[in-house]
């Protein structure tokens, strides 16, 4: 593996470590919002840009080419995961808790990102250059 290939990841790995800084600050640190969804958008955003930019970061990667599995299901199931863990430990932050429907939130987002990316590749729009 070389050092170029991790660079196609890198993007997604600032942004995951970003979303997990802003998850895990106490909830005071936030202004309140009267807009109901504006909550659940948020989460559309982060943890559909997440995956996004994770799925160029695997399909640019020597070692995710080949079986589906490695390019499609194993990113979505790794977001999936880091969004559930990260949902997991806000319980240890104070003023924040685990909510089911953020949750819902995370994973709905997370196939979203990976549907706009399955989009963009299947209709060759240039991924490549929005990231790197």
């Amino acid at each position: 593996m070389t050092k170029r290939e991790w660079l196609f990841l890198l993007p997604a790995i600032i942004w995951a470590i970003t979303v997990a800084i802003l998850m895990l600050l106490p909830s005071d640190s936030f202004a309140e919002s009267k807009l109901l969804s504006y909550d659940k958008l948020a989460h559309l955003g982060v943890f559909g840009l997440l995956s996004f930019l994770f799925m160029v970061g695997v399909h640019r990667h020597k070692y995710f080419s080949g079986t589906r599995m490695r390019q499609w299901f194993m990113p979505t199931i790794i977001c999936v995961l880091y969004s559930t863990s990260l949902e997991l430990l806000q319980n240890f932050s104070p003023g924040r808790s685990v909510d089911f429907y953020d949750f819902i939130a995370n994973v709905a987002s997370t196939i979203f990102g990976v549907i706009v990316f399955y989009i963009f590749k299947k209709n060759n729009l240039v991924i490549s250059k929005l990231i790197l």
